[in-house]
């Protein structure tokens, strides 16, 4: 009789595990997805920028009386300051993380091998941050600079603010072997990603110097800090869970086959990973 009951249960366990390897690929996953930039490119460009910006202001530093000693003095904190730049931008890991509010959907398909399709997309911009970190309790300034302040015995006043925006979509094709509580998937698809920065900056000046200013700002290239990248990827990827509901995570390594670069090299980094919560159906 306990022979006879343990075949059951092995038969009854062997049959769960079959049907959990079997389990139709379709869901919904709500995810973060996590694409990568890399500003190497766009640290080795600051002095470039700050010679530009040096050579439209210095005639009007000349202009305020300042001698060839003073604006050696200013040159020498300027490089000082892209210095301290540089340092701190050293410390940064080589790609950095974007985080971004999205997710997935998947379905099954009646092929060898194969268990699903997939397509992803993120983004988040601006907005969004101000308004999750709003509902976090943190103020954001808006604009995030405007200040009023002595010019050559007048008044002037500097406006700084930025949007920014980064998304991503991605489809791939998945082959997942699934154990009940656990399943892992490897897989293989293509990808858009890109984003886009936009700093703000206005100076409102005596009307002498706002030609100076506008080619200081021209200089900054402040329009170009965008990327954009069409890639391949490889994906590895895990669930735990029963298998209706499940935490969901992957890394994906990235191989750009184009990529459309601004003044400033920005680019997308070779590493994206998706983090969330997969229903499964």
């Amino acid at each position: 009789m306990r022979v006879r009951l343990h075949r059951v249960a092995a038969v009854v366990l062997w049959a769960i595990l079959l049907h959990a390897a079997m389990v139709a690929a379709g869901g919904v996953t709500f995810a973060i997805p996590v694409t990568t930039v890399d500003l190497g490119g766009a640290i080795g460009r600051l002095p470039i920028a700050a010679d530009g910006a040096w050579d439209a202001v210095e005639p009007v530093l000349i202009d305020l009386g300042l001698s060839q000693a003073d604006l050696a003095e200013v040159r020498q904190r300027v490089d000082e300051s892209i210095g301290q730049v540089e340092a701190m931008a050293s410390t940064l890991p080589p790609l950095v993380p974007l985080p971004m509010i999205g997710g997935t959907i998947e379905v099954s398909l009646p092929v060898p091998v194969i268990d699903g399709f997939r397509l992803t997309a993120g983004w988040l911009d601006d907005r969004l941050l101000r308004g999750v970190l709003g509902l976090a309790g943190a103020e954001v300034p808006d604009p995030l600079f405007d200040e009023t302040f002595d010019w050559n015995g007048g008044s002037a006043a500097a406006t700084i603010d930025a949007s920014f925006s980064t998304w991503m979509f991605s489809t791939d094709l998945v082959a997942r072997l699934d154990l009940l509580v656990l399943a892992l998937s490897f897989g293989a698809g293509v990808d858009l990603l890109g984003g886009a920065i936009r700093p703000d900056v206005a100076f409102d000046v005596p009307a002498a110097y706002r030609e100076a200013v506008d080619g200081a700002l021209a200089a900054l290239h402040l329009d170009e800090w965008t990327w954009a990248t069409f890639a391949v990827h490889g994906v590895v990827g895990f669930e735990i869970g029963p298998p209706f509901l499940r935490l969901y995570g992957d890394v994906r390594l990235l191989l750009p086959l184009s990529e459309r670069e601004s003044w400033w090299t920005l680019r997308a980094g070779g590493l994206a990973a998706v983090l969330g919560l997969v229903i499964r159906f």
